[in-house]
């Protein structure tokens, strides 16, 4: 039996302990709450928190984790940089996905779970949660660098990649007439939606509600 908005709800408050705010829009099957206490990740208004919004869809065979408005690129001068940097660490990452909205700069992070006929446990939810903040905390230097110096650099990796083909198109060889910002921006949006695909089109395991990586 799928999941609904109400088990989710009963299994965040297990799995947090009650130690949430939770907002309940049963209408739209989301739920909201407000997670601060960042070591190095400061919102667009310079606060350590960020809101996340859980949401049930297909039918409440698909759970998404979402942390919107993680932040606003809308005036960023190095997006190619900060593209790269966002390609990098979802690539690096097996549950965490960003992506970029070209309407008003948003950028948001995602970690998505198939349930199908299986169901998310609190321990599977709270887990899923906190490698989104995770991710999103360790990276965030890297991301900041980028979007302020346009130098790109990964926790992983001791060198910086000082800024090339900036917010430029190539003329030159072998990407000549590329535009390399839209390039690297359309990978980012397909990592999302091939991670989708793969996950409805792959036969539920007994405990469909579980990643692995």
């Amino acid at each position: 039996m799928a999941m609904n908005i109400t088990s989710v709800e009963r299994a965040l408050k297990k799995g947090f302990r009650d130690e949430l705010k939770l907002q309940v829009d049963r209408e739209s099957s989301e739920i909201r709450a407000v997670i601060g206490g960042f070591t190095n990740y400061r919102n667009p208004s310079g606060e350590d928190s960020l809101p996340i919004r859980v949401m049930l869809n297909e039918n409440g065979e698909y759970l998404e984790i979402q942390a919107p408005h993680v932040y606003n690129a809308a005036d960023c001068k190095h997006k190619g940089s900060l593209f790269r940097v966002l390609l990098g660490t979802s690539l690096r990452t097996a549950l965490v996905q960003f992506s970029f909205d070209d309407s008003d700069g948003e950028v948001r992070a995602t970690v998505e779970i198939a349930l199908m006929d299986g169901t998310c446990t609190p321990k599977q939810l709270r887990a899923a949660i906190e490698i989104l903040l995770s991710v999103i905390d360790q990276y965030h230097p890297h991301v900041a660098r980028a979007m302020e110096t346009g130098e790109i650099s990964y926790p992983d990796e001791e060198a910086i990649i000082r800024p090339t083909l900036e917010d430029s198109r190539s003329e030159d060889g072998p990407l000549g007439g590329i535009d390399i910002d839209a390039e690297i921006r359309t990978a980012l949006e397909k990592t999302r939606e091939a991670g989708k695909r793969v996950w409805q089109s792959t036969t539920p395991a007994r405990d469909p509600g579980r990643h692995s990586s």
